[in-house]
């Protein structure tokens, strides 16, 4: 089942005991890798990897490689995360090969039956503490129905992280809520938003849209923008140290 939740509830759930693998989506730039990758640990170690159709199994399991006049086997990030109950973030799983899906299925099995065999003859099976927390911006009806079914937990994003929002200053916040829910392709990601600050602290408002988006899009960006906020767009860029902290 699907759960439509708040931030609150996905840390809660990230940092819980007893999850193990747990598929992330929603929208790009909402915080899900930053989350991912921070929340919850729990004192364990970290290892991310980004997909692409490209991506070999061998890089996620290891391979054998030249030391001397010998080879000699190397962890991948999978395997390295196994033997010490760490967690692994992978992001773009919609991305994932035929590949490096067969390497996922039975690291994705239940705590009592997840193993790998290696090309090594060991067999490695998941340390406690071992976790595998999948983002993507799809839907998860997009992936295999046999990856689908070994997910624990599946969280929808519906808004951008609060953290991310309180790193804008007050004049784009607004803004940046009320874009997010623009239909795919005309809204603006949090990400966007962040670097649009940035720019504008040394080239004004109007030049940073222009910057991150381009001419056209850019100009009814920052048009849009002004409309949203009364204040105007030298408010916009104003620090307010007080309201950062809500």
């Amino acid at each position: 089942m699907t759960l439509k939740t708040d931030w609150a509830f996905i840390e809660k759930v990230l940092g819980d005991d007893h999850t193990r693998t747990v598929f992330l989506g929603g929208k790009t730039g909402t915080g899900k890798t930053y989350t991912a990758m921070r929340s919850g640990l729990g004192g364990r170690n970290l290892y991310c990897v980004t997909l692409t159709p490209e991506t070999p199994a061998a890089e996620l399991r290891g391979f054998w490689m030249p030391k001397g006049n010998e080879f000699v086997w190397q962890d991948g990030v999978f395997i390295s995360a196994m033997r010490e109950g760490a967690r692994v973030v992978v992001n773009e799983i919609a991305h994932a090969s035929h590949d490096v899906l067969a390497l996922m299925y039975p690291i994705l099995e239940s705590e009592e039956t997840a193993a790998l065999t290696l090309p090594t003859g060991e067999t490695v099976c998941p340390a406690k503490g071992f976790q595998v927390i999948c983002t993507d911006n799809v839907s998860i009806d997009y992936l295999p129905e046999a990856l689908q079914n070994r997910f624990d937990s599946i969280l929808n994003v519906t808004s951008p992280h609060p953290a991310a929002i309180a790193r804008l200053n007050p004049g784009f916040r607004e803004a940046a809520r009320r874009a997010f829910d623009l239909d795919e392709g005309r809204g603006v990601s949090i990400r966007g938003w962040i670097q649009v600050q940035k720019y504008a602290e040394s080239m004004g408002s109007e030049d940073a849209f222009r910057a991150c988006f381009g001419e056209e899009r850019g100009h009814q960006l920052y048009t849009a923008t002004l409309l949203m906020d009364d204040d105007g767009v030298t408010e916009m860029c104003e620090d307010d140290d007080d309201d950062d902290n809500e």
